[in-house]
């Protein structure tokens, strides 16, 4: 889910939260960054597609992408470039195949959001370079995934 930086700081007003289909609860935690998780927002990391113990989420940020639980604010596309970035990167490192296998998934995903706000994509590239912006990755991501 794409949430706009208009709708971001109402997002703990109740008729926001329910149009996105969030709990005031989720929508609160959201809003103070306890359900921040790395590159995406969670609506309930102890719910993840990718567990069935309900404990908490243990692929992210590698799978939020790919997650109905991800919640994606505009202000975020920095590191979503930064990502994408680093997906690109692994293009040539990898062999096709196996890129294919690890990151084509997350890189069709971040192209679907691309496509949905290419117009806050310059603005958002360009806070990367005036920030001096860089991805932090898991130690166990990058070493799973990048070799």
């Amino acid at each position: 889910m794409l949430v706009d930086a208009a709708t971001e700081p109402r997002l703990e007003e109740p008729e926001v939260a329910e149009s996105l289909g969030l709990s005031s609860a989720q929508a609160q935690a959201i809003g103070t960054g306890d359900l921040d998780m790395g590159l995406t927002h969670c609506r309930d990391p102890y719910d993840s597609p990718h567990r069935s113990d309900g404990k908490v989420c243990h692929v992210a940020p590698a799978m939020c992408m790919l997650c109905r639980n991800a919640v994606i604010f505009t202000s975020q596309l920095p590191r979503l470039l930064m990502l994408s970035d680093h997906i690109e990167r692994m293009r040539a490192a990898l062999p096709p195949p196996q890129w294919q296998a690890v990151w084509g998934r997350q890189a069709a995903a971040l192209n679907e959001v691309f496509a949905e706000c290419a117009d806050l994509l310059p603005a958002a590239r360009q806070q990367v370079v005036d920030l001096g912006l860089r991805l932090d990755l898991p130690l166990g991501q990058r070493t799973e995934f990048d070799r």
